[in-house]
């Protein structure tokens, strides 16, 4: 008889973070958190919280899911680093979650494909299609980063022309743009379902291969496009002293 395993969730890929605790598709407790001052302060006080509303002792979870990205890159690099030192400690594997796979599976059963777009910043965003038809987001535009002008070609270059759930920081932030740009009929979440939510990223865990704990090394952000703070490279600390000559 297969056994049903307890997950932990995390997700920081927002300024709004959460932490689930379930029991297979059955959630036990999630907590919801402002991130806006820093993931590193919020989430063990999360976690720590989340664990003891589910009544259930770090020692006793089996599989972790983190929403591995695209968002924010250093909730993403927080919420990975966390989920990798609980791993180790427990020897469990860790299974990373798509942010855009999280947000769609908020419309399970949707009669219409769920566009999913967060706020990249830069004028950006990153996106993805998905059908739910089945309950389940099931990928029909893979992953991208574009500037919300370009959203439309790329929606045509994979043939979709019926009309869309969109959702997500970046659908809310461009939405004037977009809406010349989507199908006719469209429609348009509203801020609820703006930011992924860990239970549902505890679910979907279910349904992914997971990292085994002696290859989480390998684990790394899904960030699409480079990182936007980067160090100076190391002719440039040399031409200001900074380095051996």
């Amino acid at each position: 008889m297969k056994t049903v395993p307890i997950v932990l969730a995390l997700d920081t890929s927002h300024q709004r973070g959460s932490v689930a605790v379930s029991r297979g598709e059955e959630i036990l407790s999630e907590i919801l958190f402002d991130a806006s001052d820093t993931h590193s302060a919020t989430l063990l006080p999360g976690v720590d919280a989340c664990l003891a509303s589910a009544k259930v002792a770090l020692s006793g979870v089996e599989l972790f899911a983190v929403v591995c990205g695209p968002g924010s890159f250093t909730g993403l690099r927080i919420a990975l680093a966390t989920v990798k030192a609980f791993a180790a400690v427990r020897r469990a594997p860790v299974a990373p979650v798509e942010s855009c796979a999280v947000l769609a599976a908020a419309f399970p059963y949707a009669a219409r494909p769920v566009l999913t777009l967060i706020d990249a910043r830069r004028g950006e965003v990153y996106g993805a299609l998905y059908d739910t038809a089945d309950g389940r987001p099931r990928p029909i535009v893979p992953l991208f980063s574009a500037r919300p002008e370009a959203v439309g070609d790329i929606l045509a270059g994979h043939t979709v022309a019926g009309p869309l759930i969109l959702c997500g920081t970046g659908a809310l932030r461009h939405r004037a743009a977009l809406e010349a740009l989507v199908p006719g009929g469209s429609r348009f979440a509203g801020e609820r379902w703006s930011v992924p939510s860990a239970s549902l990223c505890a679910l979907l865990a279910l349904d992914r291969e997971p990292v085994p704990y002696d290859e989480l090394f390998a684990l790394e952000p899904l960030y699409i496009r480079p990182p936007d703070a980067r160090l100076p490279d190391t002719a440039s600390i040399r031409k200001r002293g900074g380095g051996a000559r």
